[in-house]
């Protein structure tokens, strides 16, 4: 199946084909024939073309026209009958009531309505099999706080600059290449200054990143037992392409080592709450802090893995509401031991709730939902 996208011509190979990359790309993607494009196409040219992906590259299948863009609103032009006699009419209606009647209105209102609040926090809401619930996943570990960077080394390295030149580096922290791009094409350039000023700009463009990775860095190993780790593992991936400086590479093992002794300590207390929530009998919160290992792909334990079977399958039984197994259901599909679970008995009247959760997850929970082969069925 065919898909529309957006191209820029980059060079020349022969007479008969062009190069071309994705609008905005760094890299040339491929190449087009000449007898697809319109005459008198140049070097920087943009397109809008059908393309099939095929596993060995993208063959350009023709070009398509490009959207218009609409200047202004859409309107509508009114005519109307062209009669100018017209008839004004007005009636002077007395108000039924004051407005410090209807302020007095108002407030009563919200005065009882925190009245009904109150009595029903007191009272408490029945519950029971019925009654839709919504059903919370609790458990997730709370990973650290999230990333804030300083600018120091960015900040450094743009007043190196010349001042002729800071104006370009500002524009590349503002949108990259691509917006580059796009304001040179509504500047005055000499012919082939555009591509000077290209390279010069990639040079550029990448020493900013690097000194923004720098001081992302930086600021993770200033609290590398704190950080969040999404934000951890995202600048030690980054440092992969960044850290090509000797000084740069030694901050980079700094992160990886940092990395690896803050995953053990978190390896460590997600164990301990794991056992703790196990202790305490929290099923759900057992089950759900299991499913978010701080490394991916851990395995938990025997001993804690039969532990936490068993607290499962101790919940799921036919004294259980169906809200409850419901919950429960809900945390057993996404944890560890989803295969291992065998409840000790069904409710004898499941509700719909119930059984649209175990269809949503039968998948995950084959064992489970054949428990309930008539009810799933209908």
């Amino acid at each position: 199946m065919s898909s529309r996208i957006e191209i820029e011509i980059t060079s020349r190979t022969d007479s008969e084909d062009f190069n071309w990359r994705a609008l905005g790309a760094r890299e040339p993607k491929g190449t087009i024939k000449s007898s697809l494009l319109p005459s008198g196409v140049e070097i920087g040219d943009s397109f809008r073309v059908e393309a099939d992906f095929h596993i060995d590259g993208i063959e350009i299948l023709r070009v398509v026209p490009k959207k218009d863009v609409r200047k202004g609103p859409e309107t509508l032009k009114i005519f109307g009958t062209k009669n100018e006699d017209f008839g004004v009419t007005t009636q002077l209606v007395k108000k039924n009531r004051s407005k410090q009647a209807k302020k007095r209105k108002t407030k009563d209102r919200k005065k009882d309505f925190s009245n009904r609040k109150k009595s029903q926090s007191r009272q408490g809401r029945p519950s029971g099999d019925g009654e839709k619930k919504k059903i919370r996943r609790t458990g997730a570990p709370n990973r650290g706080k999230r990333l804030k960077t300083k600018r120091s080394h960015r900040n450094a390295f743009v007043a190196t600059l010349p001042e002729l030149h800071k104006p370009l580096a500002n524009e590349l922290l503002r949108g990259g290449i691509p917006s580059l791009r796009k304001t040179m094409k509504k500047m005055a350039l000499p012919e082939g200054f555009d591509t000077e000023i290209l390279q010069y700009a990639e040079k550029v463009n990448t020493q900013l990143r690097t000194a923004e990775w720098h001081d992302k860095a930086d600021a993770v190993l200033q609290s590398a037992k704190e950080i969040d780790l999404r934000d951890f593992r995202s600048v030690v991936a980054a440092g992969g392409q960044w850290a090509r400086s000797e000084e740069l590479s030694s901050v980079q093992s700094q992160l990886e080592t940092a990395l690896r002794e803050r995953l053990e300590l978190e390896h460590g207390r997600w164990l301990t709450e794991i056992e703790k929530a196990i202790s305490d009998g929290k099923s759900v919160r057992a089950l759900n802090l299991s499913s978010h290992p701080p490394k991916p792909g851990t395995l938990l334990p025997e001993h804690i893995m039969s532990a936490l079977v068993n607290l499962a399958n101790t919940s799921l039984d036919g004294e259980t509401s169906s809200h409850r197994w419901s919950v429960v259901i809900q945390a057993v599909a996404y944890s560890p031991v989803r295969l291992k679970v065998v409840p000790i008995g069904i409710p004898s009247k499941p509700t719909k709730d119930l059984l649209s959760v175990i269809k949503k997850n039968a998948d995950r929970i084959p064992d489970i939902a054949a428990l309930f082969p008539k009810e799933l069925d209908q």
